[in-house]
């Protein structure tokens, strides 16, 4: 599953109740900045967190969000298929 800065803004006020926020998360424009560095090896470490490169939008976001964001929506997309095979049925 491909994680952007998108899906993060559509899946805010879940990632506020999971994370810090005192955290950085994310970060966008990365090929502008000095962790564009970041481009050419598929992320990088930053303050302990290893952060992702995404070529789509050009940013990072850390690597555990992404996982639990990840299982988070796939959670989500069966739930609401369970629930639309039940509504079939009735």
């Amino acid at each position: 599953m491909n994680i952007s800065i998108q899906t993060l803004k559509d899946n805010e006020a879940w990632l506020r109740e999971q994370f810090d926020s005192q955290d950085s998360i994310a970060f966008t424009n990365v090929s502008m900045t000095q962790l564009s560095v970041a481009r050419y090896y598929g992320g990088c470490k930053y303050n302990g967190s290893y952060y992702v490169y995404n070529s789509t939008d050009d940013s990072l976001i850390r690597e555990d969000v992404i996982t639990k964001l990840s299982k988070h929506l796939t959670l989500k997309k069966s739930k609401l298929v369970k629930q639309a095979e039940q509504e079939l049925v009735i």
